[in-house]
């Protein structure tokens, strides 16, 4: 049993400082379990604890998270990509908050532009900044066109993508890379009109709106699992390190599930309504186990 008092305690002890007043917040928001209570006595009051031990370690992620992006909903989704007991009720509701603040912006003075127009803002910010400043105005310019062409994919812009001399102009802005790839590119036009559309067709906004629509829960819970097993070898392979180093990796595995979870759950939600995809599943989860086993103590 966790009483509320020593859950602030092991939070302090552990250099995160929360009180019971903001504990009660985070469980009136979901990002605690509901705690039980239990009275001492006439006129003594009441006890709040929990009886699972790991709400401790989910207090402690949910400081975490809230420390490097203050906002309740992408705690939620941190939480439960995490494996933390988050209901998807919660959940849902929070990916779509996360979706709606991905858009680009689109306030003008005459009103809201058009989102052709915002993704072109955007594109053009966005694809001058990946160069060096010395780089000359006509690759900034072909550096724009590339990421206009991924963006309006993402944004969910109706247009069909215009691949053709892509990987010419990108290749010519390769010398002015802020980290410039030592190899050519091995690839084509081809390669990138197949990159566009199934950016389109697997992580456009628009498709992870209606994947949070129709998706049931279950689609929510193989996906967070197959995330799961991908980056759960860092934490087998922790155990094998002396404690400082197992912490650092441990941290980073969970940064890693956060970050490009978010990224990758609703789509990877589409990839595996595909059956030729959802077949690689269970070998994907068997070499899981055999890599729990091979790093199990003995």
């Amino acid at each position: 049993m966790i009483r509320l008092a020593e859950l602030c305690n092991e939070m302090e002890r552990s250099q995160r400082h929360l009180t019971p007043r903001a504990a009660r917040d985070w469980w009136t928001k979901g990002l605690l379990p509901r705690p039980q209570r239990h009275g001492l006595g006439r006129q003594k009051g009441t006890e709040t604890y929990w009886v699972e031990s790991r709400v401790i370690e989910q207090a402690k992620a949910t400081h975490d998270l809230l420390a490097r992006h203050s906002r309740t909903y992408t705690a939620l989704i941190g939480l439960w990509l995490l494996g933390f007991p988050i209901e998807l009720k919660l959940v849902r509701p929070a990916w779509v908050e996360l979706i709606a603040r991905n858009q680009p912006h689109r306030d003008a003075r005459s009103g809201k532009s058009p989102l052709d127009d915002a993704v072109g803002r955007l594109a053009a910010r966005v694809g001058p900044s990946l160069l060096r400043p010395d780089a000359p105005a006509d690759l900034k310019h072909k550096a724009t066109e590339f990421c206009l062409e991924l963006l309006s994919a993402f944004y969910g812009v109706d247009e069909e993508p215009e691949a053709y001399g892509l990987v010419e102009g990108l290749a010519a802005t390769v010398p002015y890379w802020s980290n410039p790839a030592s190899q050519s590119m091995p690839f084509d036009d081809a390669h990138i009109e197949w990159l566009i559309t199934h950016a389109r067709d697997w992580f456009s906004l628009p498709v992870q709106r209606q994947i949070l629509c129709s998706a049931r829960d279950y689609e929510f819970c193989r996906a967070r699992r197959v995330l799961q097993v991908s980056f759960g070898i860092l934490g087998r392979t922790a155990r094998k390190l002396l404690v400082d180093q197992r912490r650092g990796l441990l941290e980073h595995d969970q940064i890693a599930v956060v970050i490009f979870g978010r990224a990758l759950l609703l789509p990877l939600i589409v990839i595996l309504r595909d059956s030729s995809a959802a077949k690689h599943i269970p070998t994907l989860l068997r070499l899981g186990r055999h890599a729990k086993q091979a790093l199990s103590p003995s």
